[in-house]
């Protein structure tokens, strides 16, 4: 398909830091197991998305029956974090709910880290996704622009996980964002739905109602 280059300046909204928990200390060196033979690990059920959306982590191999923490970190070991869940490890395997908070795009790291020791980060890349109107009729069409993507990349679309059709194809800057793609809703079930956004690596996220 042809290539349409972001030209127009992104409109986006400020995404700034909201209100959020912070620790007044800095979080200890990520990737420390107690157990090194059979070291613990954490899995994320996606490694992309957008604030206001809601994740899980799972952790394996910690201490068992230990509080937890989980944080929204941005990789420096001087800075503190936002805690986005808790818990306790139980058996030492744990799956815990969290919601990406309002922070600008990114790369961020998400961290586990219990009281024996046990610390575990992931990789997580922070995006934006705004659609303009957030609703429609099958038909119709929607505009969209995206922040935190890779840079020069075609993005697809998906709604209710059904391809989207651009008008023409839609393509990152150089700095990974993109804006005014016009997405043509598809034959999909009314209601509330998800309109997502990947350029094959990360993803976004949005609530959008087919109506």
């Amino acid at each position: 398909m042809g290539l349409l280059a972001a030209s127009a300046a992104l409109t986006l909204p400020s995404v700034a830091s909201a209100s959020i928990p912070r620790e007044s200390t800095p979080l200890p060196p990520p990737d420390t197991c107690i157990a090194p033979i059979l070291p613990c690990y954490i899995l994320l059920s996606i490694s992309s998305g957008s604030h206001g959306n809601s994740e899980t982590v799972s952790g394996y191999r910690f201490w068992p029956g230990e509080p937890f923490t989980v944080y929204f970190w941005n990789g420096n070991s001087s800075a503190a974090a936002p805690a986005v869940a808790s818990g306790s490890t139980g058996a030492g395997s744990f799956t815990a709910t969290f919601n990406i908070p309002k922070e600008p795009v990114g790369s961020y790291t998400i961290f586990v880290t219990d009281l024996a020791g046990d610390n575990q980060s992931a990789a997580f890349q922070l995006t934006h996704l705004i659609a303009t109107p957030s609703s429609g009729p099958v038909g119709n069409t929607t505009s969209v622009s995206g922040q935190g993507f890779l840079p020069d990349h075609v993005v697809k679309f998906h709604l209710h996980g059904v391809h989207a059709t651009t008008a023409s194809p839609c393509r990152t800057n150089a700095t990974g964002d993109f804006t005014g793609c016009v997405v043509t809703i598809p034959n999909v079930t009314t209601g509330a739905t998800r309109l997502t956004a990947t350029d094959g690596t990360y993803w976004a996220r949005i609530d959008f109602v087919v109506s």
